[in-house]
């Protein structure tokens, strides 16, 4: 073989161990990259069905929410409790003590209130005693049930359009007032105001 042969030969293998080397190191690089997004994707599925927490942001619980959005509204000035059985109410069960609702709802039908749903509160867990809860047309009938409860303290949902009331019960929450201690609550006493409230116009059903 000739010199110039051989030097040809040694070159050729020179450059196919360079490509091989080349393709091993492509190779591992875009294995690399393909195990990383494989491990990034069920992560991120692994956070967005719930089984991993995120790690970056801070979980914010649906009753968070809610009370962040509620202010304490004043009642109309003036304004006298309305009848019992005027008012539509919801309760919901803010602890873990079984058949709350149920017990409280029995009561508040039994003095007049309309009961349409008992039900574990969504929000899960209340730590306060009572939170009354209306929109604006119902800030009347919220205060005026609140005088049924001791420790009672209303909430403005601004979204809510109807009359309807909501009664959350929390952990401090004991009962409703007696039906002789109801009876001996002043129809005509204006609804008191409490302190910081915001005030809110109550408009009329039909406006």
């Amino acid at each position: 073989m000739s010199p110039v042969t051989a030097t040809t030969d040694e070159a050729a293998v020179r450059r196919a161990a360079r490509r091989r080397r080349l393709q091993q190191r492509q190779t591992v690089v875009f294995g690399g990259l393909v195990t990383v997004l494989l491990v990034a994707g069920l992560v991120a599925g692994a956070v967005w069905t719930g089984l991993l927490p995120a790690p970056f942001t801070r979980e914010f619980s649906a009753e968070e929410s809610a009370e962040q959005s509620l202010v304490t509204p004043c009642p109309p000035e003036g304004a006298v409790p309305v009848e019992l059985a005027s008012i539509t109410a919801n309760v919901y069960n803010g602890t873990d003590r079984a058949g709350l609702a149920g017990a409280t709802g029995s009561a508040l039908g039994a003095l007049g209130v309309v009961v349409n749903q008992e039900a574990n509160w969504p929000a899960g867990s209340y730590d306060g005693v009572v939170q009354i809860v209306s929109g604006q047309l119902g800030v009347s009938a919220a205060y005026s049930l609140a005088r049924l409860f001791d420790g009672a303290t209303v909430a403005l949902d601004s979204t809510r359009s109807d009359e309807s009331v909501d009664v959350v019960l929390g952990q401090g929450y004991q009962s409703v007032l007696s039906p002789d201690q109801v009876a001996a609550l002043d129809p005509a006493a204006p609804l008191v105001a409490p302190e910081g409230c915001t005030p809110v116009s109550e408009p009329t059903a039909a406006s």
